[in-house]
């Protein structure tokens, strides 16, 4: 038998008491959520898919550069430490993305730190769950690591570094 529309089910169930038309709907119900799941899963991979990106690009110029798991309360994402020339950690830069706290946007936020520089910085961009913008993402991740990288090289390049 085809799937009944929503007005059949409802009609088929209330009019007619058919108990059919209750489990097509609990299926029809199960089979949004999981779309709805696949394609934020989907909106996710595209800013992961960022990340992986700069991930390597970062470590490609900073070879100290080394990345630590990042994920804390169901957030994804990527951390980076950066180490001075005696291997001590005096910076780190992370990007996590989220759903907010009311479900209704992906959210990728940027953390940041670096000893002699600046303290703890956190910035934030969100886009709707249905769709992220990649170049606006691109931006984001591109500025912060401007603003992490610039500080750090020049805590590298000074003396007693």
């Amino acid at each position: 038998m085809a799937e009944r529309g929503e007005f059949t089910r409802k009609f088929d169930r209330e009019i007619l008491r058919d108990a059919s038309a209750e489990a097509e709907e609990r299926e029809v119900a199960r089979k949004r959520v999981d779309a709805e799941n696949a394609a934020l899963e989907a909106e996710f991979l595209k800013v992961l898919t960022i990340l992986d990106y700069r991930a390597r690009w970062l470590q490609d110029r900073f070879p100290t550069c080394r990345e630590k798991a990042s994920g804390e309360d169901g957030a994804r994402g990527r951390r980076f430490e950066f180490t001075n020339a005696a291997g001590e950690v005096v910076g780190w830069i992370e990007f996590r993305t989220r759903l907010s706290d009311s479900q209704q946007a992906i959210v990728l936020e940027s953390f940041m730190e670096l000893k002699g520089a600046f303290p703890r910085r956190h910035d934030y961009v969100t886009f709707p769950k249905e769709h992220v913008h990649v170049d606006r993402t691109k931006r984001f991740v591109e500025s912060k690591l401007f603003e992490f990288s610039g500080p750090y090289q020049s805590l590298q390049a000074a003396p007693g570094a």
